[in-house]
């Protein structure tokens, strides 16, 4: 195969920088496609822990090329601060790391904002407050600064009045604060894109050339298809196309076609914020999970929700993302669990429901389980439990593609390989 994808198959915080680093060592290209800093992929390389934000996962294999594509949108000062921590561990310099000169940029104005509305509004979504809502309306209301804006101050200055006035009366009469003056904002904003310009080109163009070599690319996804802005729990979504069709809009894939698209799955479900969650648990068991898992936000800190796996919903996120094969990851965490469920179905108004459609009101869908035999694997080379082959077979049936990739802690070499990739 030459081109794959990587996807958040539930609400994000699948592990998806774990997988991306095991197949990038593979790859010549690791794209993002989508999203801000507002991810946080986590990887384990002999017991040395690495957050990314906005780099893409594949920076920690120095032969690789790490894009970051158009669809992301972009806080320099951010990229800057992580590109300088990165820099402490590995190689990175303009000749394996590429930023789109067509990414959004998040200005102050954007990050003051978001946070504006989090801590105002009736209802809360659950942002992470880092301004990324606000740069994609930007965007999409044709007012976005990009990449390539910062390097002229009379361009950047021009762009970034369009919005200014609209925002000042914003933050004057609603939100009753005070915003950095617009020459501060472009002065502070140029002086962060000198720092960046040779890292900055043309990505399509760029990934147009490598694919035509016979390059083999792999696309990174941020958060989760759930998190979707079309195919999520709307409102409760992230604001950029987080599903398959986000790396066409978001880096493209010119001339080609994905040759894999792998969702990756925790084998139980969590969230991060607000939204329905038809599987959390409330009790002692979904705490232990929480617990045992680590279950905070890379990038927040904030508790993650947990609860089962949820079959419907898995369902539809292959549906809608053409997902291939699974990835399932933390199986470590249920192992010696007192209790073990699936959800495979939900009762809605009566209705058996097997997949989790848009529209469908998630708060009043009940989950149907189905109980296990708690394993008890260790995971340390061994042969797999009965217990733990029913119920990975369980899951495999009921997607109906295979779980390609297992593992059963953060490091490297704690995966399980049943398909090939590349």
């Amino acid at each position: 195969m030459q081109t794959m994808a990587i996807i958040g198959a539930q609400w994000g915080d699948e592990g998806k920088g774990k997988i991306t680093d095991l197949l990038a060592e593979k790859c010549d290209l690791v794209v993002r496609y989508q999203g801000g800093h507002n991810a946080g992929h986590t990887i384990w390389v002999n017991g040395q822990k690495t957050v990314l934000h906005v780099i893409p996962s594949g920076v920690l294999h120095p032969h690789c090329l790490s894009v970051i594509g158009h669809g992301v949108v972009l806080e320099p000062e951010n990229f800057l601060n992580e590109l300088s921590k990165i820099k402490t561990i590995t190689n990175v310099s303009p000749e394996n790391l590429k930023l789109s000169s067509n990414a959004t940029v998040i200005t102050s104005y954007h990050k003051l904002l978001d946070a504006a509305r989090e801590s105002q509004g009736s209802e809360k979504i659950g942002t992470t407050g880092k301004g990324i809502g606000p740069a994609y309306e930007d965007k999409v209301s044709r007012h976005g600064i990009k990449v390539k804006d910062l390097f002229d101050k009379d361009t950047l200055l021009k762009k970034l009045s369009i919005g200014f006035s609209e925002k000042a009366v914003l933050f004057k009469h609603l939100y009753l604060m005070e915003i950095p003056p617009l020459d501060q904002e472009v002065d502070r904003l140029y002086k962060l894109g000198m720092k960046l310009k040779d890292y900055v080109t043309d990505t399509f163009g760029l990934i147009d050339e490598k694919l035509s070599l016979g390059k083999k690319v792999l696309y990174e996804g941020a958060q989760g298809i759930l998190l979707d802005i079309d195919y999520g729990t709307y409102p409760f979504v992230t604001s950029s196309s987080t599903a398959g069709a986000g790396i066409y809009t978001g880096a493209g894939i010119p001339g080609k076609k994905l040759d894999e698209v792998m969702g990756v799955a925790k084998a139980y479900t969590t969230r991060v914020g607000e939204g329905p969650f038809p599987t959390e648990l409330f009790d002692d068991l979904g705490a232990e999970i929480q617990t045992k898992g680590h279950e905070f936000g890379a990038t927040t800190g904030r508790k993650r929700r947990c609860g089962w796996l949820d079959l419907p919903l898995l369902r539809y996120a292959i549906k809608c993302s053409h997902l291939t094969s699974i990835a399932l990851t933390k199986l470590d965490i249920l192992s010696n669990l007192k209790d073990l469920k699936v959800c495979y179905a939900y009762e809605v108004n009566g209705k058996i429901i097997d997949c989790a459609y848009p529209g469908m009101n998630l708060y009043e869908a009940k989950p149907l389980y189905k109980s296990f035999t708690p394993f008890h694997d260790d995971f340390s080379g061994g042969k797999p439990s009965k217990e733990f082959e029913h119920y990975l077979h369980f899951i495999q049936e009921g997607l109906g593609i295979p779980v390609g990739i297992y593992a059963y802690g953060p490091d490297r070499n704690q995966v399980v390989f049943h398909q090939k990739y590349f």
